[in-house]
């Protein structure tokens, strides 16, 4: 049995155990083309690295889809049929285009962990307070600088956030700390920079 960790954060800190993902037997799809042929036996795919430019069409037929992996592609916008897939436990989609999320996103009622670091998203949407289940948001190196007052919702999910290498007043960061007391948040040295 193996025991898939996440490297959600950087410099290594503490991952949750609820946002890690089991792979014994199970199949990692790394082709477009295969998971085209049962999309129902589809649980792991990994499309890191491919150059994409959108999220293949293809993925949102997989409805039993727990582990989604597009790190280090060019895709600069997530379909709305992100809210077909109601079992995805894990998103990673750092080092790509993001400026924003769909509303759908919210929709995704299993998400454990949502891995969107060094992309350029500017806003979170307020659907992100529908993630009941949240346990870890990576927003390292985008720019964003407040997050909806809906986020104050998963507070006692979301067990840890990472907001570093993100130029924000320390106004805004003691925002986000009032609005989610029970979870560890990670941020650069605050500016004096005006938002």
């Amino acid at each position: 049995m193996f025991l898939f960790v996440l490297n959600v954060f950087s410099f290594g800190q503490k991952i949750p155990k609820d946002t890690t993902v089991e792979l014994s037997d199970t199949r990692i799809y790394t082709e477009i083309s295969e998971i085209a042929l049962n999309p129902d036996s589809v649980k792991y795919i990994d499309f890191s690295k491919m150059k994409l430019t959108a999220i293949p069409e293809e993925v949102f037929a997989c409805k039993n889809l727990v582990y989604l992996n597009l790190n280090n592609n060019k895709i600069d916008s997530i379909s709305p049929r992100i809210g077909d897939l109601k079992q995805l436990r894990v998103l990673q989609i750092a080092h790509n285009k993001l400026k924003h999320l769909p509303s759908e996103i919210g929709a995704c009622s299993s998400m454990r962990s949502l891995i969107l670091n060094q992309n350029r998203i500017e806003d979170i949407v307020p659907e992100i307070g529908q993630l009941s289940h949240l346990a870890v948001l990576d927003l390292w190196g985008n720019n964003v600088t407040i997050l909806p007052k809906e986020i104050s919702r998963i507070s006692e999910s979301l067990k840890f956030l990472d907001m570093r290498v993100i130029y924000m007043t320390k106004k805004n960061q003691t925002d986000i700390e009032d609005m989610l007391p029970e979870t560890t948040i990670y941020f650069s040295a605050s500016c004096n920079c005006s938002q």
